[in-house]
C-alpha cells in the first residue's frame, strides 16, 4: 500500500484499527509527531507537508546536524520504518557521542 498522507500513515502503522481511520489529517499529523517522539531512543522528530514527510534523529546536549530522511508522498509503510529506524540510530549514536558518561541502547 503506498502512503499519500498522514491520516494514511497513521491508520497503517497503528495496523489501521477502527479509531486511526477517524482521525483528521491535522489529528493524525499531531499523533505521528508525538508517537515519533516517544516510540524512538532519541526522541525523533516528524514533520509533514504537501510533499510528503521528513525524520530525523535527535541528540540532546550534541550540536550535531542531524540528517533528515525525507519521503515523498506515495511510500510504503516499509520505507517509513527504515528512515525512522536510520534517523533513531543517528540520534542515538550523536547523544552517545555527546554524553560519554551515559550510553543509552547500549551498557552504559
Amino acid at each position: 500500500m503506498k502512503i499519500n498522507n498522514c491520516k494514511e500513515l497513521w491508520a497503517v502503522w497503528m495496523h489501521e484499527p477502527s479509531w486511526a481511520n477517524k482521525e483528521t489529517e491535522e489529528r493524525s499529523k499531531v499523533l505521528l509527531e508525538k508517537w515519533v517522539f516517544k516510540g524512538t531512543e532519541c526522541g525523533c522528530i516528524f514533520n509533514a507537508n504537501e510533499d510528503g514527510i521528513s525524520v530525523g534523529g535527535y541528540a540532546e546536549g550534541s550540536d550535531a546536524e542531524l540528517e533528515m530522511y525525507d519521503l515523498d508522498w506515495g511510500f510504503t509503510i516499509d520505507e517509513f520504518h527504515d528512515a525512522l529506524d536510520q534517523a533513531d540510530l543517528d540520534g542515538t549514536a550523536a547523544w552517545n557521542l555527546a554524553n560519554d558518561e551515559y550510553d543509552i541502547g547500549g551498557e552504559g
